[in-house]
């Protein structure tokens, strides 16, 4: 599981980065008052800023009105037609005592909803796609086919387990469905989600149609306008999240690079499997090795040995007279 991104994401948004500010213009202030003092007032200002409904409705709209809604009864009968539905998880509901068991979050319920009147809107397939599950843990899609099944009536045709996150989620669907050739889907996530994850499954050669859930609807009633200006816990959630979509879909931007997705293509499962296929491979050449070296050894040229021939005898001495 991706424990940095999700701290390091911590830390960058609001409330926490502003509390880091205030308290550094509170330590700054011990030497340079004036400075100081002055980075305090304004990160508490920043605090009120998105913490007032006329803000964060502000900020939240600039990312989920990029895709509109769709309404599953009034789908056009011409044009492009998606063959299927995939619907991304949103977490889960651990040690549910009312369920005695683990179960779907709020997040994720909200778009399972959507997804089963979609399925029996357009009747197509189902894919599931949540994973982060262990020996003790079932995998998010399994409890998400589940609430399916219980409390909707509909199945999942397709159960993608293995996913840790939006870009992963994208990768493990399009191996799902690319070689069945399902390339075009309807793709249900949050309003606020959406552009991130309509970029991830373009990425992994997906044709997505959004069909949007859960959009940020704040009273519009006019006696009601004056509350806009009152700072709340729910305008501070919302600006919170419209500031992490941004610099989350920034991140995914950076960080996955075709380069990155190639090397992410297959599942970890798949990933393992290949590395031990290649250290089978390895030691079968290791063992082979020393015959190669034998059968391809340069042979050692004998140089022939020179022949001397003996000095020339000496001339017998001449016999004495008489």
């Amino acid at each position: 599981m991706e424990i940095w991104p999700k701290a390091i994401s911590l830390f960058m948004l609001p409330p926490v980065i502003l509390v880091i500010i205030a308290a550094i213009g509170l330590i700054a202030s011990l030497r340079w008052r004036l400075y100081g003092m002055l980075t305090v007032a304004i990160s508490l200002f920043l605090i009120y800023l998105l913490s007032i409904p006329l803000t964060s409705k502000r900020l939240i709209a600039g990312v989920e009105l990029v895709y509109p809604a769709i309404n599953p009864e009034l789908l056009p009968n011409e044009g492009r037609k998606p063959k299927a539905i995939v619907i991304l998880g949103g977490g889960r509901y651990d040690n549910a005592p009312e369920y005695a068991s683990a179960t779907v979050s709020s997040e994720t319920l909200a778009r399972l909803r959507f997804g089963a009147r979609l399925q029996k809107a357009t009747q197509l397939p189902i894919l599931v796609s949540g994973g982060l599950g262990t020996d003790d843990v079932s995998p998010e899609a399994y409890l998400m086919q589940k609430t399916l099944q219980d409390d909707f009536g509909v199945s999942a045709q397709w159960l993608e387990d293995d996913a840790r996150n939006t870009m992963e989620n994208a990768l493990r669907t399009s191996e799902l469905l690319l070689p069945k050739d399902l390339n075009q889907v309807y793709l249900i996530t949050h309003a606020s989600h959406m552009p991130r994850a309509v970029w991830a499954f373009t990425q992994t050669g997906m044709l997505v149609t959004p069909a949007p859930t859960e959009f940020t609807t704040l009273s519009a009633h006019p006696d009601l306008r004056t509350l806009e200006y009152i700072p709340s816990a729910e305008g501070l959630v919302i600006s919170s999240l419209a500031i992490r979509e941004r610099l989350g879909l920034i991140w995914y931007k950076f960080r996955y690079s075709p380069v990155k997705l190639a090397e992410m293509s297959r599942s970890p499962k798949k990933q393992r499997e290949i590395a031990a296929e290649k250290a089978a491979h390895a030691a079968d050449l290791q063992k082979q090795a020393p015959v190669q070296y034998e059968q391809q050894a340069t042979p050692t040229r004998i140089k022939p040995k020179k022949t001397v021939s003996p000095p020339p005898e000496a001339p017998a001495p001449p016999l004495p007279p008489g």
